[in-house]
């Protein structure tokens, strides 16, 4: 759906877990938290759930009475979080968000930590969104800001992902960060009907045990290292090397602590 160097099955969702959960999202779970409201509400929707970082926190957030779907398109992201949450409260369901399988005014609470940027018709997205809360409910989501103001991910992407396809259109390694401007994500909401909206973007701290770590998850054992490696195999060792000795330079080499920013959108129907 956002094209190979972001279509993660197989292995690339258990590499996603491994690498990606503990560095990026995480922390944005944690950071998603505060905004989620009163835990008294009848239903909960997760769309994009991925690996389940963020279905944990909201399972111990909402009481056992409260009915959790996490939902995602990939059948391999879900199987990864029913194996690593483990949890027969929670029900897990392969959803397009565009198209969502569930009837007009089902849910009380409607999340997405994000996903919202792999959408083809982001305003359909919404839109599922708005068709599928109950009057009153409530849609939060977050969106990661642009590369250029994520120092570890500006490193990695466009000084080093990007210029390697000069001459191409490299647009599509930048589409997890393609949703940064609060103006449209706002667009958005109010588009599909929503209203008391806002949009806001947040900071906090990213922790990575070490560089080898962060070039593993975001190159190495990414689908972007194969199109590297499609492209030239022999440039994709020596591209690591010189990401992890600048990521050394400009980060540390033990216990990496990073910024990392996003957007976090809310709106009622």
């Amino acid at each position: 759906m956002a094209g190979e160097a972001f279509r993660f099955s197989g292995d690339d969702a258990l590499n996603y877990e491994k690498y990606l959960g503990p560095v990026l999202f995480e922390p944005s779970a944690l950071e998603f938290l505060p905004y989620l409201g009163s835990p008294n509400v009848q239903s909960v929707l997760e769309i994009s759930s991925g690996t389940g970082r963020l279905t944990r926190h909201l399972r111990k957030y909402f009481p056992l009475t409260t009915r959790l779907i996490a939902s995602d398109i990939s059948p391999d992201m879900l199987q990864v979080a029913r194996e690593q949450l483990k949890d027969p409260s929670i029900e897990f369901q392969i959803a397009d968000a565009q198209q969502l399988p569930f009837a007009d005014g089902s849910f009380d609470l409607v999340v997405c930590q994000h996903g919202l940027m792999f959408l083809p018709d982001k305003l359909k997205g919404f839109k599922e969104v708005f068709r599928v809360l109950k009057p009153g409910g409530r849609f939060i989501f977050a969106t990661w800001d642009r590369t250029e103001d994520i120092p570890i991910l500006n490193l990695i992407f466009n000084e080093w992902v990007i210029p390697f396809f000069e001459g191409e259109d490299t647009a599509r390694f930048l589409i997890p960060f393609s949703l940064y401007e609060p103006a449209k994500l706002f667009d958005y909401l109010s588009e599909a009907g929503f209203t008391n909206n806002n949009v806001f973007r947040v900071e906090f701290k990213g922790r990575s045990s070490s560089p080898k770590n962060l070039v593993n998850g975001l190159f190495l054992k990414h689908p972007i290292g194969r199109e590297v490696a499609k492209k030239d195999p022999a440039a994709m060792h020596p591209i690591a090397a010189e990401m992890e000795k600048h990521i050394v330079g400009q980060f540390g080499e033990n216990d990496i602590l990073f910024d990392l920013k996003a957007l976090i959108g809310m709106g009622h129907k």
